[in-house]
């Protein structure tokens, strides 16, 4: 066998601005500075976060405050902040940061990665349910009856029944708890006067709302219906409560379950869905 034919194949060099435009094609957070803390690069995921061009970050210190902490603290390697985010309720931000060794093997640059928890954190840290909004638990006998009175007057009508799971998520203030708490108790008394004599507003154990709808029709009016009550719920928290989100995960009998035990747990499924893809409604 020649040499020429047992020589290894050189592997081609990647070209740095083809790597570019794969970091700018990534959801997470890619930033470059130099030891004096000014950006070098950033990919259009951390622009966006900023609400500013990259052109405008360049060279800039510090784009981020909560950056110079991750600078100057030598034991940390990665941060969780909540930001405030322009056009955008706050977001939850995890940061790590790696040091870039040059030729010399010298450090000169750092590399900070940043991934968004915050649909996470919002699927683990539902708000608190309200004692004072005696709402009954999903598991009250009464509650029970009434679905499954619901789900057979339905069957007979051939109607639809909706179950709704509504959850409040986010960022716990730190001041004005009393304010907070008359906000929530406000959502819960919006829901209260949306619904119809004839349907059911229950908590679930995970604190959730659950909201069974009976008497619908037609999958247009199911539509309609739950936008009607997203509107209203989204249209007092912006007043009240900028920095929580919405979500409601939707189940319709018969399509998705019979029993009221199956649709409970489809629009549970639907809600975690919703919380995770960040969609304000999300059907099972």
């Amino acid at each position: 066998m020649s040499a020429s034919s047992t020589e290894q194949k050189k592997t081609p060099a990647v070209n740095p601005q083809h790597l570019y435009t794969l970091m700018d094609q990534l959801p997470e957070l890619i930033l470059v500075l130099g030891l004096d803390g000014t950006c070098s690069w950033c990919n259009l995921a951390f622009a966006r976060l900023t609400g500013k061009s990259r052109e405008e970050l360049l060279g800039k210190a510090y784009p981020l405050p909560v950056l110079r902490e991750l600078m100057v603290t030598d034991e940390r390697k990665d941060l969780e902040r909540w930001l405030e985010v322009p056009d955008s309720s706050p977001r939850l931000i995890r940061f790590e940061v790696s040091a870039g060794v040059g030729d010399d093997e010298a450090i000169d640059s750092v590399l900070i990665t940043g991934r968004d928890m915050t649909p996470l954190y919002r699927l683990q840290h539902p708000l608190a349910p309200l004692s004072e909004d005696n709402l009954p638990p999903v598991a009250d006998m009464k509650v029970r009856a009434r679905l499954e009175h619901s789900l057979q007057r339905a069957q007979r009508a051939q109607e639809y029944v909706v179950f709704l799971s509504l959850q409040l998520s986010g960022q716990q203030p730190e001041q004005g708890q009393g304010r907070y708490n008359s906000s929530l108790k406000r959502m819960s008394q919006v829901l209260q006067e949306q619904i119809r004599k004839g349907d059911t507003l229950a908590r679930l154990d995970s604190g959730a709302w659950l909201v069974v709808l009976e008497q619908i029709d037609c999958p247009e009016a199911i539509e309609r219906v739950i936008n009607k009550l997203a509107a209203s719920l989204e249209q007092m928290q912006q007043a009240d409560l900028p920095g929580l989100c919405i979500n409601i995960g939707v189940a319709v009998s018969p399509d998705d379950g019979l029993t009221a035990d199956e649709l409970i747990d489809r629009s549970e499924q639907a809600l975690h869905r919703s919380i995770m893809l960040e969609e304000r409604v999300y059907y099972f």
